[in-house]
């Protein structure tokens, strides 16, 4: 089953990534304060987008599943994802990236509970899983609340440090309110 060209949650209209987001991506990835825990604050630059980054979040009719830009009124605030997860290819991965004035707000957590609907009400998927840096307490603070548990820790190969890792199995979708 091919990944749905759009999601909708109570706030934000997830759709499909495309090249023509080049230029919101590289204004996201600009920030160093988005990019504090993912590189140490280090941008992407438009090489690596187009050398190794969009390659991989275009990839659309490799998996059921890939990556969502996410716009709330009609401004794009980021992008969510599930794909195969890095520390175990079985299982799916979520992640997301926003600006930070999408920070604080419910929008990564409303997004993450859209796509953990998707991935075990539509594809049936047995477990999906997420990683954050140690010190990133917001991150892992949207976990806890989509009732993810910390299953342990490993070393990302694209972050420079070990990242905590979090786990939420179909049986216990969806969590009880926070």
């Amino acid at each position: 089953m091919p990944f749905p060209l759009e999601l909708r949650s109570v706030r934000l209209h997830l759709r499909r990534l495309t090249a023509d987001h080049l230029p919101d991506l590289l204004a996201l990835d600009a920030d160093p304060e988005v990019m504090r825990h993912i590189s140490g604050g280090v941008p992407n630059t438009r090489e690596d987008y187009l050398s190794e980054l969009l390659p991989r979040m275009l990839a659309w009719d490799e998996h059921p599943f890939g990556f969502l830009a996410a716009y709330e009124a009609g401004r794009f605030q980021g992008w969510f994802h599930l794909r195969p997860s890095v520390a175990d290819p079985h299982v799916l991965e979520l992640g997301y990236r926003l600006q930070r004035a999408a920070w604080g707000r419910g929008l990564a957590t409303e997004g993450s509970r859209a796509l953990l609907h998707h991935a075990f009400a539509t594809l049936h998927h047995p477990a999906v899983d997420a990683c954050a840096h140690p010190d990133n307490a917001a991150s892992i603070h949207v976990m806890v609340k989509c009732g993810m548990r910390r299953v342990g820790t490993f070393m990302h190969p694209r972050v420079p440090v070990e990242v905590v890792r979090y786990m939420i199995e179909r049986a216990s979708w969806p969590p009880a309110a926070p």
